[in-house]
C-alpha cells in the first residue's frame, strides 16, 4: 500500500522544515509527501524549496495564488496531487514522532477515517526543536516536555461521540476531526470529494468534512493515543481562531442540506501544471 502525507503551508518554511525533517525518520513507510502552499511569499517558496532535494522521499510541491485563507482548498490542491493509496494529511505546524505513521497504518482500513490530535509546544522549545538535531530522542524529549493534558479528555470525547453516533444521538458533525492531523484511504476520500472549497476564511471546513464523511458510512476511529504529533508554537492565526462563533463559514455551515459529496471539491477543471525532477506545480480552477 502506497501512502501520501500531504502538508499544508503558508509563510512557515521553518515549521515546514521541522515537519519534514520528523517524517524523514520513517521514509520506508512514506512513498511520497506533497506540499501544498497555500499562496507562500517568494522568499518563503524559495525556502521551502531548498529543502526538497535533501529529504529520503519524493516531495511534490503544489501551490496556489494566495486570495485570503483558503485551507480547504489547499487541501484538495494536495489531495488530487498525491499518488497513495493511503492519505494522511497535517498541517506544516504538526512534527509526528517517528511511531505516528506505524499508528496510522496499522488501524487503517477502508471504510475508516482516523483521528489524530497534538501535544501543545512551548515557544521556548519550539524554538530549540528548530534550530537544532531532529532525531527520534530529542522528538522524545520534546513530547515529554510538551503539554499533552488535552489528549486523555480529547480522546474520551471523541469515544463518548463514537458511542452517541451508534445510538443515533450524536451531532451531525461528530465524532469530529482535526483537519491538522487525520488519515483514511484515498478512495473514501473521493467518496466526499475531499473538503468543500466555499469554506474560505477560518474555521469549520473540518467539521463540514467530518459530517460528509460520516454521511458516506464512513467509519470513525481515535488514533488520539497511539499516533503522537507535537504542535509547533506559533502566534494566532486570526480573529475567531479559537471559536468557530467567529468563522465566516457559520452560517454555511449550519445550512441544513448538505450533501455527502460537495460541488466544489477535488473533481475540478485542471488548469496549468509545470513539472521538473523533484518539484510540481499544478493549479486548478
Amino acid at each position: 500500500m502506497k501512502t501520501s502525507v500531504v502538508i499544508t503551508v503558508y509563510n512557515r518554511a521553518a515549521a515546514l522544515a521541522g515537519c519534514l525533517r520528523a517524517l524523514a525518520l520513517c521514509p520506508q513507510s512514506i512513498h511520497e509527501v506533497v506540499v501544498s502552499d497555500d499562496g507562500s511569499d517568494p522568499l518563503e517558496r524559495e525556502r521551502m524549496e531548498a529543502l526538497f532535494a535533501r529529504l529520503p522521499f519524493t516531495v511534490r510541491s503544489v501551490r496556489q495564488e494566495h486570495a485570503g485563507f483558503r485551507l480547504a482548498a489547499a487541501r484538495n490542491n494536495g489531495f488530487r496531487a498525491a499518488s497513495g493509496d493511503y492519505v494522511i494529511s497535517l498541517d506544516c505546524d504538526i512534527v509526528l514522532l517517528p511511531d505516528a505513521i506505524r499508528a496510522h497504518l496499522s488501524a487503517a482500513q477502508p471504510g475508516r477515517f482516523l483521528a489524530g490530535n497534538r501535544a501543545m509546544l512551548s515557544e521556548s522549545d519550539t524554538a530549540r526543536l528548530l534550530n537544532g538535531d531532529i532525531a527520534c530522542n530529542s522528538l522524545s524529549a520534546y513530547w515529554r516536555a510538551a503539554d499533552r493534558s488535552n489528549l486523555g479528555r480529547a480522546h474520551r470525547q471523541f469515544q463518548r461521540n463514537r458511542l452517541l453516533r451508534l445510538l443515533g444521538l450524536a451531532r451531525r458533525h461528530k465524532p469530529k476531526i482535526l483537519g491538522c492531523h487525520f488519515s483514511l484511504f484515498r478512495e473514501d476520500l473521493l467518496k466526499v470529494n475531499g473538503f468543500d472549497e466555499r469554506f474560505v476564511g477560518w474555521g469549520l471546513e473540518d467539521d463540514d468534512f467530518a459530517l460528509r464523511l460520516h454521511m458516506a458510512g464512513i467509519r470513525p476511529r481515535s488514533v488520539i493515543l497511539k499516533a503522537r504529533a507535537i504542535h509547533l508554537w506559533h502566534a494566532p492565526s486570526g480573529p475567531g481562531a479559537n471559536s468557530p462563533a467567529g468563522s465566516p463559514n457559520l452560517a454555511y455551515f449550519r445550512r441544513p442540506d448538505i450533501p455527502a459529496r460537495c460541488e466544489l471539491g477535488i473533481s475540478k477543471k485542471k488548469e496549468t501544471t509545470d513539472c521538473d525532477d523533484n518539484n510540481e506545480r499544478t493549479r486548478y480552477r
